[in-house]
């Protein structure tokens, strides 16, 4: 029996043999329901993609390349679940296309550039989805240099115009900024990423700005910085908690800094809603298990990665970045109402 072509499809369906490759292939310049039409014409006749074939006809790998600095198998930090998280929303964006994602997991920065050098040398992907962005970041003019297709997980400050996907984290620290100081905090203590990240540096500019506005001055004791584990939250609170004036509310960029911030609580014996308080970002709402829980700004994380996995396919298909930047405000979910309220 004659194996099924794609003219065998052309001849079911009456398109063109050119409509068929291009809705075989996800093409977006096939409406989506002439795509539906040609799958199920191609289910019909028993037709499967000869992927092989095509990478050779095509140059493409059909592969995007997900680089993410992880954490290594024996630390246990929190990182991987997001990273699970992540991967997993950027597979369903790809899922109707032909496209799968490859992950490439670094110890550091300079792992990531040397990969994405590489990648790029030799063709080993059609497109790239980077994290861990600085603010003037060298990989992305590597990528842009060599008219790579790319979108990043987070924003740059210095770079040419690029495709990204990222938290509006300045107008989150303002708000969080604003709302403590509205409930009676005069020291707001700022747990940050590792400082050359570009998104910490948006933080700590949208905290300072906030305290301006606030009539409040800046301390830099009330702001630390580092990679965000459990245990650099309970660090952090240790050593804010001892100062001669210690902070009343914690700001943690995610949640497993908050949890250590816990930690930190409990063994310096204070009590949350009585000696001081603790907000966070939050992309898997585990902080609502919190024993209490805390107050966050939640986004979840499927909203940004599938995000992510849209922008590569259109980025690939030609897409100018600028249409393709996005900026998600997460949602405020206030499980207390932050107020101190010390013991009479």
């Amino acid at each position: 029996m004659q194996r099924p072509t794609i003219k065998t499809i052309a001849q079911e369906t009456g398109l063109s043999i050119a409509t068929v490759s291009k809705a075989l292939k996800s093409s977006p310049q096939v409406r989506p329901e002439t795509r539906a039409i040609v799958v199920a014409a191609a289910e019909r006749v028993g037709y499967e993609l000869n992927m092989h074939g095509v990478q050779l006809r095509t140059g493409k790998t059909y592969q995007v390349a997900a680089i993410m600095t992880a954490p290594g198998p024996k630390q246990q930090e929190w990182e991987g679940v997001e990273y699970a998280q992540l991967l997993s929303g950027i597979s369903w964006a790809l899922e109707d296309s032909p496209y799968r994602v490859s992950l490439y997991a670094v110890r550091n920065f300079e792992e990531s550039l040397a990969t994405i050098r590489q990648i790029v040398a030799l063709k080993k992907a059609d497109g790239i989805i980077v994290s861990g962005t600085r603010a003037d970041d060298p990989r992305i003019r590597i990528m842009q240099a060599a008219d790579f297709p790319f979108v990043t997980y987070g924003t740059t400050i210095h770079n040419d115009a690029h495709a990204y996907v990222d938290a509006d984290n300045e107008q989150m620290i303002r708000r969080s900024v604003a709302r403590l100081v509205e409930r009676g905090h005069r020291r707001i203590a700022l747990i940050n990423p590792l400082a050359d990240l570009s998104y910490a540096i948006t933080r700590l500019a949208a905290y300072r700005q906030a305290l301006d506005v606030a009539g409040l001055a800046f301390d830099p004791v009330l702001v630390a910085h580092d990679r965000l584990t459990p245990a650099f939250g309970r660090e952090s609170v240790l050593a804010m908690s001892r100062l001669p004036d210690p902070p009343t509310a914690y700001i943690c960029a995610n949640e497993a800094s908050a949890l250590g911030a816990f930690s930190g609580f409990h063994e310096r014996g204070l009590v949350h809603g009585r000696d001081a308080v603790i907000n966070a970002t939050d992309d898997l709402n585990v902080s609502q298990y919190f024993a209490p829980p805390i107050t966050t700004y939640f986004l979840p994380i499927h909203e940004p990665s599938e995000l992510l996995g849209s922008y590569i396919l259109r980025r690939m298909e030609g897409e100018p970045p600028e249409a393709l930047q996005a900026l998600i405000m997460p949602r405020l979910i206030e499980r207390s109402d932050d107020r101190v309220t010390p013991k009479r």
